[in-house]
């Protein structure tokens, strides 16, 4: 899903696009479907016309009119569309502020991907939630006017029109992108909890097992065990297994292994670091235990994965963005 226009001149409908920025934004009126990639870029997906089918590491989520999916960054996903309809994009670069400490944990705590369920969701959450999206889309789709065409074009109504953000318009949209992560993470359990019924409430009242994930998403890369985990959250080994499992929809281990992949999916769009180097930076035992690990979890080998970056091969150009009315 490039923002690079290279066919717009067949676009049907006079719309405005940013240039200079790290951000791409648009509604996808289209029935497409996008085949499997990855990028660095933060990914958010928010069907307003008709729902989609995304695929994020082997892991399936049925997107609804109004849900939102926030895709992290370097995971491999596939979009499918079954019907036509709006849906909005918003995508930015994060690899400049992947390296903040607190923002790395954050993504992985999220990793594959957040669904937000509208259905869910606790109204005052979810209500707090689009609030920061419609900010986002507000100051990207403003009244900010047209200031050049692309080269050779004229101004008719169905070119494209290339415009900027206002001044710090940009860093401005960052900041609540930043906010709206931080947000999500602090209300992890309210998204996961809406879905998992079999929690119970005397559990929720004793600790909060995103809490446990917190500490995991910090220390995967080190040698911990089920039995040190249910220490530091205050059970025995078998009733937090029992429980861990409930909330969590896996086991601790397989748990602490797709945090390993997680992680080493991140490492994999550094050329400089090799396969071997990246199976120990995330914490597993032998490079050949982490790709057997890594192509269960991808379907594809570490090598493999790494050319499927966007950057690598980009999208076909979709030349269809939106204009200020969803």
């Amino acid at each position: 899903m490039r923002s690079d226009l290279d066919l717009a001149a067949s676009a049907k409908e006079n719309i405005q696009h940013k240039v200079g920025t790290n951000l791409r934004m648009f509604i996808n009126r289209l029935h497409t479907d996008f085949p499997p990639h990855w990028h660095n870029d933060v990914e958010i997906i928010w069907p307003k016309e008709a729902p989609y089918k995304v695929v994020c590491s082997n892991q399936t989520y049925d997107v609804e009119i109004d849900d939102i999916l926030l895709i992290c960054p370097a995971v491999l996903h596939e979009i499918f569309s079954p019907t036509p309809g709006s849906r909005i994009y918003i995508q930015a670069d994060f690899s400049g502020i992947i390296s903040l400490k607190e923002i790395d944990k954050a993504f992985r705590l999220m990793s594959p991907a957040l669904h937000i369920k509208k259905k869910t969701c606790p109204p005052e959450i979810y209500s707090k939630v689009c609030d920061h999206l419609n900010k986002i889309m507000e100051l990207y789709f403003g009244s900010a006017p047209p200031i050049r065409l692309r080269d050779g074009e004229k101004d008719d109504e169905n070119v494209v029109l290339f415009s900027e953000l206002s001044l710090y318009g940009e860093l401005e949209i960052y900041s609540i992108l930043l906010e709206f992560i931080a947000f999500c993470c602090k209300n992890i359990s309210a998204f996961r909890e809406s879905d998992s019924v079999s929690v119970s409430s005397a559990y929720k009242n004793t600790i909060s097992l995103s809490n446990v994930c917190s500490y995991i998403s910090e220390h995967f890369a080190e040698n911990i065990s089920l039995e040190s985990i249910a220490t530091y959250a205050g059970f025995s080994k078998y009733h937090f297994e029992r429980i861990f499992s409930e909330y969590a929809g896996m086991t601790f281990y397989q748990y602490l292994q797709q945090m390993r992949i997680n992680y080493a999916q991140t490492l994999l769009s550094n050329p400089e670091l090799s396969i071997t180097d990246i199976s120990y930076q995330a914490g597993f035992a032998s490079c050949t235990a982490f790709t057997r690990a890594f192509k269960k979890s991808t379907g594809y080998p570490p090598s493999q994965f790494r050319m499927l970056n966007e950057a690598k091969h980009p999208l076909s150009a979709n030349p269809f963005f939106a204009n200020n009315e969803l």
